[in-house]
């Protein structure tokens, strides 16, 4: 989901910019650059957002095996220790 979240993010930015892009600079030429840029504004900040919401993702997962494998070592550790007698 992670990986899915990162590349939708950046389709989404690449297609905020393709569009803009494609309709305002030929009609303004290097102006027209920076109108696009300003009116894909929104759509690269939801594009970025996706990508870090997937980052964090992969991050969440990331923790999750970590503490598993902790959790896992600690019962291996409790359960070779012998009872004191």
């Amino acid at each position: 989901m992670d990986t899915v979240l990162k590349i939708v993010g950046a389709l989404v930015i690449l297609g905020a910019l393709g569009m803009e892009m494609s309709q305002t600079v030929p009609a303004f030429g290097t102006v027209g650059m920076l109108m696009a840029l300003q009116s894909a504004l929104p759509g690269i900040g939801i594009g970025i957002a996706l990508v870090a919401f997937g980052s964090m993702l992969g991050e969440l997962k990331g923790i999750r095996l970590a503490s598993e494998r902790k959790a896992d070592l600690y019962k291996s550790i409790l359960d070779s220790r012998q009872p004191a007698k």
